[in-house]
């Protein structure tokens, strides 16, 4: 059971996470063990005359060690947020198989309610298609997963390529769990690289090897002065001016130095975790094309890792050039803002028209992390298999929605042939609706490369549209049977430009009286007959099942049934003819009973 599965990995993350706080405990004490021990050595050198040779020696030791334990700590600071992260993704994959989403983005921002299918099937908004899928934590990756929601591939080998490439990271377990985990790290706030792209300027003088030159000599002359002052052939002045020289020659560059901090300094850390995710994936050996190719957009050309790593500790200077102590000290000494201008510029000039490819590959493959999770998940699930029989649409069986518990979900087969039209008939809350739903966001995994909820789903290619929600506008005027007649209008070009649609219908013409209402949804379905159009249309009108006496090709009846005796009973599942139970009456007289 995959919660068992979970809960192991949580204790085994439990006990690495232990290590690391451990480690972490003690490196504050020597941090500030070993830089006490310095500052003590100069101030003894100088006050109370011990020997200076050693006293400078030990002090510059003392420091390296610090500098190392510095590193160090920071190592494992990562680490463990690392491990908490994991601990947070393993949790909410419990909360998942639990019934909660609540985790995870619902896509509410992505809601269309014009888009031909996503608003009717819950494609987003909570507890959606895309809520229950969703793993991601940018923004560029969230709206690639939306997208692929939201579109209907050109053809079969789109949906092939997928279906391998995400079985292929259904079974990377690991390599999914950390990638995950180090996206939790993200910042989404400070995420725009596009900044990068739009801050202009450059300067011949820093990046040529002449200017390159003149720094050194420059650093050469100044040490080579402390160095000699300190053996006493120059007087301490000449070092101190050259000091003050170069503390102020970077401050000519002072506004580059200052805007690049300003307006990108904060994409640090950021950069350092995208950088962290190449190095995952660098580590990971793939089979399937799509996952292939991807691994050589980032890799091929130029190393992407090490490219973001230096971007990443570059933009990290930039943002810490506020400590004035520091800056001083590595600007008098070792010019430090001109090779940090100078690397910035040399970086944007090798990387700069990368780096965006780069982050929306590493975008994509969040999402495919997303759907592949979504389907460890749910092993039960099975891959959809593309028909070559040009005569048939769907052919299913044992199908139900996503959405519902394996143990309250009623499943149902059903076989649609193209260009036919399946009037389904049924009481309210008998299932008519659900099974609409079923039907299409089964099809919108399936053309995504998922597995559907399923015993079989065999499907050729179509497109799908679907007018199951419409609503009057009170604001623009817009009353619900116009509202319904624009979504109509908006099928019938849609139908029309686009090759095979299966539209998917909940109750045509709900907004006019029952005899206006069966004429025109006769004339509307024969109308639709005549395109290259199949249809599931969803309906309380009985006598729109005569359809079926006059073309028994093109149309097809179906209904839900219901029991009505004490308590009335619903079976959901679907079958040929037409219901003979309603309910509408029926339940209303029990009000009344009960109330009056």
């Amino acid at each position: 059971m995959k919660k068992d599965y979970y809960k192991k990995k949580i204790e085994e993350n439990a006990i690495e996470l232990g290590k690391v706080k451990s480690r972490l405990r003690i490196f504050p004490f020597l941090k500030l063990l070993f830089f006490l021990a310095a500052v003590f050595l100069v101030i003894a050198a100088f006050q109370w005359g011990w020997d200076r040779s050693f006293c400078f020696t030990s002090a510059a030791f003392s420091l390296i060690v610090f500098s190392l334990l510095y590193r160090w700590d920071e190592y494992y600071l990562r680490r463990r947020a690392y491990y908490m992260a994991l601990h947070s993704v393993y949790a909410n994959e419990i909360s998942f198989l639990e019934g909660s989403y609540t985790p995870f983005d619902n896509g509410k921002h992505f809601i269309n309610k014009k888009h031909p299918y996503s608003y009717d099937l819950d494609i987003f908004g909570e507890n959606s298609i895309y809520h229950m899928i969703n793993r991601t934590v940018t923004h560029e990756a969230g709206s690639i997963l939306a997208e692929k929601l939201s579109s209907i591939p050109d053809n079969e080998e789109v949906i092939t390529a997928r279906q391998q490439s995400l079985s292929e990271l259904v079974g990377k377990v690991d390599f999914r769990h950390q990638f995950m985990a180090v996206c939790k790290g993200f910042d989404e706030e400070k995420n725009n690289y596009r900044l990068i792209s739009e801050h202009k300027g450059n300067s011949a003088r820093l990046t040529s090897r002449t200017g390159l030159v003149l720094i050194y000599v420059s650093i050469a002359i100044t040490l080579g002065s402390m160095l000699l002052a300190w053996l006493g052939v120059l007087p301490w002045s000449v070092f101190i001016t050259l000091f003050m020289i170069q503390l102020f020659v970077p401050m000519t560059f002072n506004k580059a130095l200052n805007k690049v901090g300003a307006d990108i300094g904060f994409l640090h850390k950021n950069t350092r975790i995208h950088a962290d995710l190449l190095d995952i994936l660098h580590k990971e050996t793939f089979d399937a094309a799509e996952n292939r190719d991807l691994k050589e957009e980032l890799f091929g050309t130029h190393n992407s890792r090490e490219a973001l790593k230096e971007l990443s500790s570059l933009l990290k200077k930039f943002d810490q050039r506020n400590n004035a102590y520091i800056l001083v000290l590595l600007n008098g000494f070792f010019l430090r803002d001109l090779f940090l201008l100078r690397q910035f510029y040399r970086w944007k000039d090798n990387y700069l028209d990368h780096i965006q490819l780069w982050i929306s590959a590493l975008s994509e493959m969040e999402a495919r992390v997303s759907q592949s999770t979504y389907m460890f998940n749910l092993p039960e699930f099975v891959q959809p298999e593309i028909m070559q029989d040009v005569d048939l649409l769907v052919d299913a069986s044992g199908l139900g929605h996503p959405f519902i518990p394996k143990e309250k979900r009623v499943d149902n087969d059903i076989l649609i042939s193209k260009k036919q039209f399946l009037i389904i008939t049924g009481a309210n809350m008998a299932g008519k609706s659900t099974f609409l739903r079923t039907l299409g966001a089964n099809y919108i995994l399936a053309v995504n490369g998922m597995n559907v909820c399923a015993v079989k789903f065999s499907f050729t290619l179509f497109h799908l549209f679907s007018s199951m929600r419409n609503t009057d506008d009170l604001s623009s005027g817009t009353s619900y049977f116009k509202a319904e007649l624009e979504r109509m209008r908006e099928l019938i070009r849609y139908c029309r430009t686009h090759r095979h649609t299966l539209i998917i219908l909940d109750e045509l013409l709900k907004g006019t009286n029952s005899k206006d209402k069966l004429d025109g949804s006769i004339l509307f379905l024969k109308k639709m007959a005549e395109l290259s159009v199949t249809g599931i249309i969803a309906t309380h009108d009985l006598e729109l099942a005569k359809l079926e006496d006059g073309s028994p090709g093109s149309f097809q009846n179906y209904c839900f049934e219901i029991s009505l005796s004490e308590e009335e009973q619903y079976s959901y599942k679907i079958q040929r003819g037409v219901s003979r139970n309603l309910n509408a009456t029926y339940l209303l007289q029990k009000i009344l009973s009960e109330e009056l």
